[in-house]
């Protein structure tokens, strides 16, 4: 009984997955012939949910038609001590990511924000944290700007014009 009660979880996760596109998606709008339009990344995020969980269902009734074996996919045991003063810092620096957002634009807030985020996290070297931070950005960008046609913020002065020069030289203006 145990066992089947641990595939609950994938199963409410796929289940959710099918069932809600239809409930958040109901409009009149046409999709543009510019790109995929902003729903397109919501509905590729619960078709990669359906896919994954089902895999996840797959494995664990493989597992359980083996004997004596238990689901692979369960709930993780806390390892060590619960950092506090590590989750503020990290609860601060997301509120002043969002802050700097319209001050700094999206492209600078999110490079800034993810070299961080890695320094913060215990990754020092700058030949890994930059990279990261660029390609991580860039995607970012194409994603949400690129194919999503979503407006992020370019932020103000100097910022705003190094973002459309941004936007420009990797294609998305």
């Amino acid at each position: 009984m145990i066992r089947l009660l641990l595939m609950a979880l994938p199963v409410g996760v796929f289940l959710m997955a099918l069932i809600l596109p239809g409930y958040m998606f109901e409009t009149d709008q046409k999709p543009t012939e510019i790109g995929l339009g902003p729903a397109a990344w919501p509905r590729a995020m619960l078709l990669a949910l359906a896919i994954f969980s089902a895999l996840w269902i797959a494995q664990d009734i493989w597992v359980l038609g083996r004997a004596g074996r238990t689901p692979l996919l369960r709930i993780p045991k806390e390892d060590g001590h619960y950092h506090f003063g590590k989750a503020l810092v990290g609860l601060v620096m997301i509120v002043l990511y969002g802050w700097l957002l319209s001050v700094l634009g999206f492209a600078i807030s999110t490079a800034v924000f993810i070299a961080t985020w890695c320094v913060f996290g215990g990754l020092r070297k700058i030949s890994v944290v930059l990279p990261v931070s660029v390609i991580g950005t860039i995607a970012l960008l194409w994603l949400f700007m690129g194919l999503a046609l979503m407006p992020l913020p370019r932020g103000v002065g100097i910022f705003g014009e190094f973002s459309i020069w941004l936007l420009r030289a990797v294609g998305i203006y």
